[in-house]
């Protein structure tokens, strides 16, 4: 429904992403019955059309702002139907490869139509086309001879998206490419295409990165907290308190709320913001010599680009803090998908405790583990290297968003 509040945010149910189940039928007879689909878009995913059909008008708005429009007279490869008001279902997705189509029922939630939609039946099509998908985001990081692809993959909560940001705003001519999914093929280099022409963001991003807040104001919002009292950060197990709402208990930064903010963009871990990619912020020098920050513009984006590095984010108290992998270690790695479900990741009765993605990935309803591997391999084999970050603590010190970023700016630079 519409935030009474703020005229800009839509508050969903549910507010993450519902299970996925193989269709047993469920598909053909909700359709016949929920014929009337008034908003229809398609989007162009890295050459696979995908048609959307909703009776959301935020999911088609959302939907028409995320992807690269596709021509309606294309040849559709995949549906996605997102269908709200079915009586007597739980929030679901059905998802049935044969025929290439996901049906979401009673579900708003945009992360929905997007990853365990579009996204993972765009990742079985494409799969068939050489095309290869991975969960992480890429920066095009300028060097001696171009262009390097800088690839982040994290499990949800390590900072995938905080050193995304770190590279575009602390090196001028870096490429804004993605923050969440890239499609890669081997021409024979191997090359990583966009798939999003606007980012659905986590908004947590403007806790450290304030400039964020001012950005958001204006674009359209999913699920930010309006008031103090529902502050999402709370919880009566101390352990799952998070990090702002810890600060202000010991009195060490004040409440938004108590600052008369209208919205808080880090209290709830999945609220979420549809933001155009060139308007990410860096830091240059102005005619004057001032340091001053100003957006990417459109000539810092990129929608192709040579994979080079592929850097795995892990946060825990164990791993050092950078290594450098072999293919083994990497795949063992990427395979276990270990990570500790935070806030946003999961329902919060399993805040805390261990999950697991293969190769980080939670978006396709099923995996090719197989095809996977044998992927990552072949990227390796392609000169690519692998590193592991760890955005925790290593011999009890915190390592720090900027320590990480220096880590990585040693890796990539010349």
């Amino acid at each position: 429904m519409q935030d009474p509040k703020i005229k800009n945010n839509y508050f969903t149910y549910p507010d993450r992403r519902p299970p996925k189940v193989k269709d047993k039928g469920e598909i053909d007879r909700i359709l016949k019955t929920h014929k009337d689909l008034p908003f229809k878009a398609v989007a162009d995913i890295c050459g696979v059309r995908i048609k959307l059909m909703t009776n959301s008008s935020h999911v088609y708005e959302y939907w028409k702002l995320n992807w690269f429009p596709g021509s309606k007279e294309d040849k559709i490869d995949g549906w996605i139907y997102d269908i709200n008001d079915v009586e007597d279902l739980e929030p679901s997705i059905y998802y049935d490869f044969k025929t290439s189509r996901v049906l979401i029922v009673n579900c708003e939630y945009y992360g929905a139509a997007k990853s365990a939609g579009a996204l993972g039946l765009s990742t079985r099509l494409l799969e068939k086309r050489g095309g290869y998908a991975i969960h992480g985001a890429c920066v095009g990081v300028p060097n001696s001879h171009g262009y390097d692809g800088v690839v982040i993959v994290a499990p949800t909560g390590t900072g995938k998206t905080s050193q995304f940001h770190e590279l575009i705003y602390n090196i001028r001519d870096a490429k804004v490419h993605s923050d969440d999914y890239v499609f890669v093929f081997f021409k024979p280099d191997p090359i990583a295409y966009a798939t999003e022409s606007w980012l659905y963001m986590r908004s947590e991003i403007a806790l450290n990165h304030p400039i964020f807040t001012k950005f958001f104001n204006d674009l359209p919002l999913e699920n930010i907290v309006n008031e103090k009292a529902k502050c999402a950060q709370y919880s009566i197990e101390s352990e799952k308190i998070g990090e702002c709402y810890k600060a202000v208990m010991n009195g060490e930064r004040k409440c938004v709320f108590d600052l008369n903010a209208d919205r808080c963009y880090w209290s709830y871990a999945n609220s979420r913001v549809m933001f155009p990619r060139d308007r990410f912020p860096m830091m240059i020098k102005d005619a004057l010599g001032n340091l001053v920050e100003v957006p990417k513009g459109k000539e810092n984006l990129s929608n192709e680009c040579r994979v080079k590095y592929v850097l795995l984010l892990t946060r825990d108290d164990t791993t050092k803090p950078v290594t450098l992998l072999g293919i083994d270690e990497a795949i063992r790695v990427l395979k276990e998908g270990k990570f500790i479900i935070r806030p946003g990741s999961g329902p919060p009765e399993k805040w805390g405790q261990y999950g697991y993605e293969p190769f980080y990935n939670p978006y396709p309803p099923e995996h090719n583990l197989g095809a996977e591997e044998a992927f990552f391999r072949k990227l390796y084999s392609c000169g690519v290297s692998f590193y592991l970050l760890n955005t925790g603590t290593y011999e009890g010190k915190k390592q720090t968003i900027h320590q990480t970023h220096m880590y990585i700016r040693h890796i990539v630079e010349d």
